[in-house]
């Protein structure tokens, strides 16, 4: 049993990952109601359940969502943001409104996300909530330590398990990427109410700016609405089933919606790095004044 807090080196553990060929970490459930909320799931989980967890550190938030390195080496260039902002004007009557403008800034590097999802297993002793399988002789001793410390900064502890011996994969493994509201119509006022939730955990300055686009998206009438789940918690997906296109829309995505014009139920079991960084979508569109254009002409294509 391992119980510590986040660590910089593997020098602690490395005796006890060596003792197998591969190995799992595991926590045992039921884990605390408290740790499920924050991770995103408010539900009991279920073996085969496989979750990217929430951001709620810095282990975490980087393990969802990558980090970005500013590149003060190389020249500066254009970008494209969008804001509320309130102003008053010549006669000082005030006014508000959502602004975009276009500002030099140093590029900006994304380091992808490691998406080390979390899966439920079956143990002799019970259930787990279980890592992938890891061999210590074959991986990075930096993609081993960012697992631990996955562990270490949900949990504060984590066991070792021989993989092939004390844990049995049969379970049909289910993705809890989206939760997906029943289907029809949403106009933006049921839109607004069923993702009240999403937009209060924005601030106030993104608040409306994402209001202002789901309004705009959902006068297009999609008949999808899924709500990102854990990792995803920040994501929203709206979907034209007829026209088989999906619009990815979060503060997250900086300055670009994405469309995929694949199917949702394969789109819906993929990690965040595979969706974002595999390719797979059909436009990026820049939030610029020609946002609301483009989203249109791509939708009714």
């Amino acid at each position: 049993m391992a119980d510590k807090k986040i660590v910089r080196s593997l020098s602690k553990y490395e005796a006890l990952l060596q003792k197998f060929k591969v190995c799992r970490l595991a926590v045992r459930l039921p884990i605390e109601d408290s740790i499920a909320i924050e991770l995103g799931f408010s539900n009991e989980l279920a073996l085969g359940d496989s979750f990217l967890p929430a951001a709620i550190g810095k282990t975490t938030e980087f393990n969802a969502n990558g980090k970005i390195i500013i590149r003060k080496d190389l020249p500066k260039v254009s970008q494209t943001n969008s804001s509320w902002r309130s102003w008053k004007d010549w006669h000082g009557q005030e006014h508000s409104g959502i602004v975009v403008r276009t500002i030099q800034v140093f590029p900006r590097q994304l380091v992808p996300p490691p998406s080390e999802y979390l899966t439920v297993l079956s143990a002799p002793s019970g259930p787990a909530v279980c890592s992938r399988s890891i061999s210590y002789n074959k991986e990075t001793k930096e993609d081993i330590l960012h697992v631990v410390n996955l562990f270490l900064e949900i949990f504060g502890e984590f066991e070792v398990f021989d993989d092939s011996l004390e844990f049995s994969a049969s379970a049909t493994i289910k993705r809890l990427n989206w939760k997906l509201l029943p289907p029809g119509k949403y106009p933006f006022l049921r839109t607004k109410e069923a993702l009240s939730e999403f937009l209060v955990s924005l601030s106030e300055s993104d608040r409306p700016v994402v209001e202002d686009r789901i309004k705009k998206i959902t006068k297009l009438e999609p008949d999808l609405l899924g709500i990102g789940l854990g990792g995803f918690k920040d994501y929203v997906v709206f979907g034209f089933t007829k026209k088989n296109r999906y619009v990815l829309e979060s503060p997250r995505l900086g300055n670009a919606t994405y469309i995929f014009d694949q199917n949702w139920e394969e789109l819906s079991t993929k990690s965040k790095k595979e969706i974002l960084d595999g390719s797979l979508h059909e436009a990026r569109v820049i939030h610029d004044h020609r946002w609301s254009r483009d989203i249109v002409g791509i939708i009714k294509r």
